[in-house]
């Protein structure tokens, strides 16, 4: 916090100065200035919390001064210090919003009790403004995930066109009647997912958000919005319908590689040719969705013609995995699931409609192995998600699916290896935690154990830890003086801007604003 001192006596200037005590107020800086063009320009360039202000000075005078600042909505708390006692230097003070008026010569405790009303009203108005802010930010948050949910409703067909969707529109600056749509599927989301963002989804989404804000908020309105956990839908605008397609293609392909670089994440795209309007976006839609579905999940690269080689066939796999579900043998399902996915590798070529197919036919297989097993029937199949795109995620999620079904019939993750987990990371949460760390401790697969966690707690093992932490961090913040740079290090975060990102997520203000709002002195 600075304080400025304004007067054209040096002395009056330097007994204000030896009069307080200024780290008791917490004023950091104290500033001086001859006369009123001085004061103004340093106000502007510093922003005083507190301004001491003469108002008989040469050049500009302190009323001057006081309207200017006025004018410029400057938040700087007044002190007038004058040796007038004019109903014209009071009125000036009183519309800059001056906090008093003292008459020189002035008593050390007038002065002191001055600039406690003064920091008050200046601290007062700062917390008042961040509250603003940070409510205006939530309000917005709020206002995007709605519009977010409503235009994910209406393109998977949850309800008909409404004139909400048209504001959706207007709000993003798109046109209602000619946008150019995208699909987009991430192929590695999972391991970027959990490798770069421990697991937070809510991260990983506001880390594509803002490299897309990067890229395409320079040229024209865009709206990037989350169908749900793997498709996300592009919606742009690019002014001549002449020249929507060329530049639709390069813009996309640009936001892809900044993906990649930025990310190591990798993009399917499909891209719908031609307009689109807010009444005809879910046909849109379709069409880009047409489009990725013939992209190659080896290369990226989309595929205009059928691939006339024959695939390999999942179903031959069928009784080497019946013979493992008989045996418990999990490690044959793991070989058996490996050695079908290295063969779809082998091709050096696979579009995606193809994967989707293997999907639905993994998924028969496991439920007619669930059926033929009557007495596991207390719980649900694992059934595999559609839209994967990445021929390991597929491998993985496959063999989980029936090394669940192996667990089911009590040849799996026994409940005590989950419970002593759950302690490890309650007792241990200040440790760099990770899946792989905890695979290797206690010698289970790490998409497994996530699995087993989230089943048997309800919750992920990153929002426990990331809860653990916080609880933690607000405790440290109230009742001891360490830094947050030191807090995040004792927590487990090697990157304090990571640290305050996740404790703002989770409680709405940053470590300092907490410590602040909390602390009681």
């Amino acid at each position: 916090m600075k304080v400025l001192l304004v007067d054209d006596e040096e002395h009056v200037r330097e007994g204000i100065t030896l009069a307080v005590d200024w780290r008791k107020f917490g004023v950091t800086e104290v500033l001086e200035a001859e006369d009123g063009r001085q004061a103004l320009a340093l106000a502007r360039e510093h922003k005083p919390a507190v301004m001491f202000c003469d108002m008989n000075m040469p050049g500009m005078d302190g009323v001057a001064l006081l309207r200017s600042l006025r004018r410029e909505s400057l938040k700087t708390q007044v002190i007038v210090v004058s040796g007038y006692d004019h109903f014209a230097y009071t009125h000036a003070a009183l519309m800059a919003k001056g906090v008093d008026y003292l008459l020189k010569p002035f008593r050390k405790k007038d002065l002191e009790q001055a600039l406690t009303r003064a920091v008050t009203a200046w601290r007062e108005q700062e917390s008042s403004e961040e509250e603003e802010i940070h409510s205006g930010y939530r309000i917005r948050q709020a206002e995007d995930l709605l519009d977010e949910h409503k235009l994910a409703g209406y393109l998977k067909g949850e309800f008909a066109f409404h004139e909400g969707i048209r504001h959706i529109f207007a709000r993003r600056g798109l046109p209602a009647g000619s946008v150019t749509a995208a699909m987009l599927l991430p192929s590695n989301r999972s391991d970027i997912q959990y490798r770069r963002f421990q697991g937070d989804v809510e991260l990983f989404a506001f880390a594509l958000h803002n490299i897309a804000h990067e890229v395409l908020e320079p040229y024209n309105p865009y709206y990037l919005c989350r169908l749900d956990d793997e498709q996300w839908v592009l919606l742009t605008f690019w002014g001549s319908s002449g020249m929507m397609p060329s530049k639709q293609k390069f813009y996309i392909e640009k936001l892809a590689q900044c993906w990649l670089d930025t990310l190591g994440l990798k993009m399917l795209i499909g891209i719908h040719e031609g307009e689109a309007g807010a009444e005809t976006l879910p046909q849109a839609i379709a069409g880009a969705r047409a489009a990725l579905l013939m992209c190659d999940v080896i290369s990226g690269v989309s595929q205009h013609k059928d691939d006339a080689t024959k695939l390999p066939s999942l179903a031959e796999r069928r009784i080497f995995l019946e013979t493992a579900l008989q045996r418990k043998d999990k490690a044959y399902v793991a070989e058996i699931v490996r050695s079908f996915a290295q063969e779809l590798k082998d091709r050096g070529t696979l579009r995606l409609k193809d994967l989707q197919g293997y999907t639905y036919e993994a998924n028969l297989l496991l439920e007619k192995a669930y059926r033929d097993r009557p007495s596991d029937n207390n719980a649900a199949v694992s059934f595999m998600p559609l839209w994967i795109a990445d021929i390991d995620e597929w491998q993985r999620l496959f063999a989980e699916a029936w090394c669940s079904l192996i667990d089911r019939s009590g040849g799996g993750f026994p409940i005590r290896s989950i419970e002593a987990i759950h302690e490890y990371i309650t007792l241990h949460f200040q440790e760099d935690i990770s899946l792989a760390m905890l695979s290797r401790k206690f010698n289970f697969n790490p998409w497994y154990i996530a699995r087993k966690f989230k089943e048997t707690y309800g919750t992920t093992i990153i929002t426990y830890l990331t809860e653990l932490r916080v609880e933690r961090a607000k405790s440290l913040l109230v009742g001891t003086n360490i830094s947050v740079s030191e807090m995040a290090g004792l927590l487990g975060y090697t990157d304090e801007n990571y640290f305050g990102k996740v404790f703002k997520k989770q409680t709405g203000q940053s470590p300092l604003q907490f410590r602040k709002e909390n602390r009681h002195v």
